[in-house]
């Protein structure tokens, strides 16, 4: 993820910061009451996306595998009254925590296996928790401008993938599109994907 950490110090512009807002802002209602939960982040980067959901009494841990992302994730952090943070690959490093909430902005892209980290991710949430995950719809391989160099694994997700997925596992599944993207002349979709212990 040198990429990532490369670009760390300087990602937090006005325009993601504002784009992230609204996202967290479109993904909220979708979670219930977020007071008082344990929230996990997964590839949190800088917690553009986690830090927004963040309620009243509430803990977030972050987990990237950028050193460089976590660092700015820490510096934010410290007006928060629970945070942590972990340096670690999640299809390969275990973390033995349970949440009630785990959410994840355009991180399963960047997976080598986002079927199994479903799995994995099933395991890790407390009774009646929720994995929700925003990431791209199904696309053409044209959003990143250089996939190889970002870490990119997969252009995007189909509902139909998505949903098998969640039946695979025995989990309930919800699929909304809550953004379209205008890019390189054209338009991607971005979705939420919930999947919840039955």
């Amino acid at each position: 993820m040198s990429h990532f950490n490369e670009v760390a110090s300087e990602w937090d512009s006005a325009e993601k910061v504002e784009k992230m807002k609204k996202l967290a802002d479109i993904v909220r209602p979708f979670l219930n009451d977020l007071r008082g939960k344990k929230i996990l982040d997964f590839g949190c980067g800088t917690g553009l996306f986690g830090f927004e959901l963040v309620e009243e009494e509430g803990e977030i841990v972050g987990v990237d595998t950028s050193e460089g992302m976590l660092k700015v994730f820490n510096k934010k952090g410290e007006g928060f009254p629970k945070v942590r943070s972990f340096n670690l690959d999640l299809e390969t490093e275990p973390l033995i925590e349970k949440f009630d909430v785990i959410v994840t902005s355009m991180a399963f892209h960047h997976l080598d296996n986002p079927k199994a980290m479903v799995a994995n991710f099933k395991e890790m949430l407390n009774p009646n928790g929720t994995l929700a995950v925003v990431d791209l719809d199904q696309e053409d391989g044209t959003f990143h401008p250089d996939n190889g160099k970002m870490g990119v694994k997969h252009h995007g997700f189909s509902k139909e993938t998505l949903h098998s997925w969640a039946k695979n596992y025995g989990l309930a599944f919800e699929h909304h599109i809550i953004n379209k993207i205008q890019k390189n002349e054209r338009e991607y979709g971005q979705f939420l994907a919930l999947f919840r212990l039955l």
